[in-house]
């Protein structure tokens, strides 16, 4: 128990943390009824683990064998702590993930500060949200939904996709295990850092999901049914492309340019049947922040995957990357691999 709660002291500073000594201090956008709180979230969530470890609730099938299956993933890459003792122990509740909001210059993608807030804003408080923002500082800004938080237990985002929701549990324990070693710790240091540590949660998730279902598993159906939509229309060539000309022009000083091109983008894509209420600076910012997506600019993803495939296992590779404490450590890593 006392471990326990030491882990959520760590989560909870991690947390809040991040963006204290910024002179653009979001909260002055947001009234305190449209902040979400981590430590309510948690309090709540560890009464409602208790009720159900002792019986007082219960669990689907599905979940449990999702929260069983990691478990397992993590004795099998060795990612547990002495005695066999795998902490923090990986559990998680479906719901109303948080959403979030995110701030970046006009002049360039980045991804400087971010709050987050409830998941039931109505669009026209996000869009007040949002306009004061930029009248006020000047700066790009987006909230936008996520698929997960780190807090304790994992907050998951409510999906009849098991696959994807085996993937974000994977994803937030990877943050809350390595919170306890110098690269979890450098996630609100340097943007690089905070790539590298989603960049790193997103490969680990994917891999992990592909070896479970290269087994016989219970409801392997279900988990592991893709059901990709088939289009000619190539989102992720269409994405990076015009992460390629924003950045172009961003780099020329056309703010005003970028952001008609982006609001044109955003149409295109409504047409082909990919609805993204806006596409800005602070939203390629946001999820230009996982490596592995069309969004981003980054060869992190590269790096890590060359990398893990360097090591005996992704386990091995994990225990390495775990050590880095800034990004010219993580340089020096990548460059020796093994």
């Amino acid at each position: 128990m006392k471990r326990l709660f030491t882990f959520l002291i760590i989560i909870n500073l991690s947390i809040y943390s991040c963006g204290i000594e910024n002179e653009k201090n979001l909260n002055n956008f947001v009234s305190d009824k449209q902040k979400f709180s981590i430590f309510l979230y948690e309090v709540n969530s560890i009464y409602d683990l208790f009720k159900e470890r002792y019986g007082f609730s219960k669990i689907s099938e599905e979940h449990k064998l999702i929260k069983d299956l990691l478990l397992d993933e993590i004795y099998n890459n060795d990612l547990d702590y002495i005695f066999d003792i795998v902490f923090p122990l990986p559990e998680f509740t479906v719901g109303y993930s948080p959403k979030l909001l995110v701030i970046s210059p006009r002049d360039r993608i980045y991804r400087e500060d971010e709050l987050l807030l409830v998941h039931d804003l109505s669009l026209e408080e996000i869009e007040s949200i949002e306009s004061a923002v930029q009248e006020k500082i000047d700066y790009s800004s987006v909230v936008v939904s996520i698929g997960g938080v780190a807090a304790y237990p994992s907050i998951i985002k409510e999906t009849n996709n098991y696959g994807n929701l085996f993937k974000s549990h994977a994803h937030e324990w990877l943050h809350q295990y390595l919170i306890f070693f110098p690269l979890g710790r450098a996630y609100f240091d340097d943007p690089k850092m905070k790539t590298v540590n989603e960049t790193l949660a997103n490969i680990y998730s994917e891999r992990l999901l592909l070896s479970i279902c290269s087994k016989d598993i219970r409801l392997k159906d279900k988990i592991c049914d893709d059901n990709k939509l088939t289009s000619d229309f190539n989102y992720g060539s269409f994405i990076r492309n015009l992460r390629l000309e924003v950045d172009k022009l961003l780099e020329s000083g056309k703010i005003s340019e970028s952001e008609e091109l982006m609001e044109s983008a955003r149409m295109k894509l409504e047409n082909e049947g990919y609805y993204i209420r806006k596409i800005n600076q602070a939203w390629f910012a946001f999820n230009g922040t996982y490596a592995d997506s069309p969004t981003s600019s980054s060869n992190i993803d590269l790096e890590i995957e060359s990398f893990i495939e360097s090591q005996e296992s992704i386990g091995v590779a994990i225990k390495k990357l775990r050590k880095v404490k800034n990004f010219q450590e993580y340089e020096v890593l990548i460059s020796q691999k093994k």
